[in-house]
């Protein structure tokens, strides 16, 4: 994959090439092409057309007992086989490209399909969790990219330090030579303004794909409730570097960043995977996460760049908050999102809000209050005396019920009562303590 100025990213991804699946129990590898594809609009396909089998110990049932963790059983000189088709584990996946290895190791699920009508033919349909791509060439990364999904905002800032970054989506001036078409250099011309904000001291902006307003007509129409609108760019920090494996990932890309673009748009934005670059803008390393698949409704904006230009603030300033990239932040702002999605009924709003509040309450330790502490002294031993009576009575009863099973649903009863007397758990109260407060 050749990138050229300006057209360096690719919206659609394509890898293929040799590649070798090794599996767990019974232990071997399948070797043939492998044709993977990731697209847009969320879609991906991981396909190896099977030309060879090499288990490590024969197989009665070849394929058949190769992908089933069950074993043939001899009895009374017969073979009694039932295959489990994918339950052979699949440990690896490898496959190497002309420009590189596309890998996965973790959480794989497939499903084989063979054709025992020509001569036993096999494919196999990978489903991918997470998988990563490196070059052959060796690279240092120095930026990191991110798409992003559903992405739908007004683009007003301008920083001269960017204008001649290498991974700018518009052509500069002297780049467009080659565009011929009207309709292209009129939207090519357009001012190619920016989303910017800092990280770990680096200036990093979010910039439109060139066919942008095409892209966010898809998603107001409805022909699609998922496409790529735009991307997010900066650099890789000196210690990040050498962490730029999946493992890695979350303990220093500001994947948070997601769920701060979906409260200052409205809908949700997530990112299908995520680049690495090298000074001139070469691909280093892209992984790909099964992040989740948003379904774009236009909710409520709570950032409207042509007024204040806050998003990209938004971004900077929340690093240095104790909460960012820490539960029950993202949780709620999911919650609080979704709760002006045009999606959901007004009962699921409400839900999503109760939900959010609820989620706060907990982490504040506001969702239970003692009754007692309401009450002076002299009311709250009257209280008390009261309550052991109570519970004293309940005992009593409990021990004279014949029935076992009325003398256990009277404690249950004991406890819940004296429990509720002193604590209560109502949402509506968790919801008046936190406005409160």
């Amino acid at each position: 994959m050749i990138q050229k100025r300006h057209n360096w990213f690719l919206t659609h991804i394509e890898y293929q090439g040799h590649g070798k699946a090794k599996f767990e129990d019974p232990k071997g590898i399948l070797e043939g092409h492998v044709l993977i594809r990731f697209n847009e609009f969320g879609n991906y396909t991981v396909e190896m057309d099977v030309e060879n089998c090499k288990p490590d110990q024969p197989l009665q049932f070849d394929l058949l007992e190769f992908f089933s963790a069950e074993k043939p059983i001899k009895e009374n000189g017969e073979i009694e086989f039932t295959p489990n088709l994918g339950s052979n584990k699949c440990i690896s996946l490898i496959v190497e490209t002309s420009d590189g290895v596309y890998s996965t190791t973790r959480n794989i699920i497939y499903n084989p399909i063979i054709s025992f009508s020509s001569n036993n033919q096999c494919k196999v349909v990978f489903y991918i969790v997470e998988s990563q791509f490196d070059v052959k060439q060796e690279r240092v990364p120095k930026y990191w990219v991110m798409p992003l999904f559903n992405f739908v905002s007004k683009f007003q800032q301008r920083n001269l330090q960017l204008d001649n970054h290498p991974l700018r989506i518009r052509p500069r001036q002297d780049d467009m030579q080659n565009t011929t078409s009207l309709a292209e250099r009129k939207e090519l011309l357009f001012p190619s303004n920016l989303i910017t904000f800092t990280f770990k001291n680096n200036l990093g902006f979010i910039e439109p794909l060139v066919d942008f307003s095409k892209r966010k007509n898809i998603l107001y129409s409805g022909q699609s409730q998922c496409v790529i609108t735009a991307v997010m760019i900066c650099e890789v920090d000196c210690q990040s570097c050498q962490s730029i494996d999946i493992e890695n990932l979350n303990t220093w890309l500001p994947l948070g960043f997601l769920s701060l673009l979906s409260l200052a748009t409205g809908t949700e934005v997530t990112s299908p995977w995520v680049e690495f670059r090298d000074v001139n803008g070469e691909i280093v390393k892209r992984i790909h996460r099964n992040f989740v698949k948003p379904t774009f409704s236009k909710g409520h904006t709570t950032i409207s760049e042509v007024t204040h230009q806050g998003t990209g603030y938004l971004l900077t300033c929340a690093q240095s908050s104790p909460y960012y990239c820490k539960q029950p932040l993202g949780s709620v702002l999911f919650d609080l999102v979704q709760s002006s999605s045009g999606n959901f009924t007004i009962e699921d709003k409400l839900n999503k809000i109760c939900r959010a509040f609820d989620s706060l309450c907990k982490y504040h330790n506001l969702d239970t209050q003692n009754l007692l502490l309401g009450l002076d002294s002299i009311n709250q031993e009257l209280v008390k005396n009261t309550l052991q009576s109570a519970a004293k009575n309940i005992r009593n009863i409990a021990k004279t019920t014949i029935d076992s099973q009325q003398s256990k649903l009277l404690k249950k009863l004991l406890i819940k009562q004296l429990m509720l007397a002193i604590k209560t758990e109502i949402l509506g109260l968790q919801l008046l303590i936190y406005l409160r407060s």
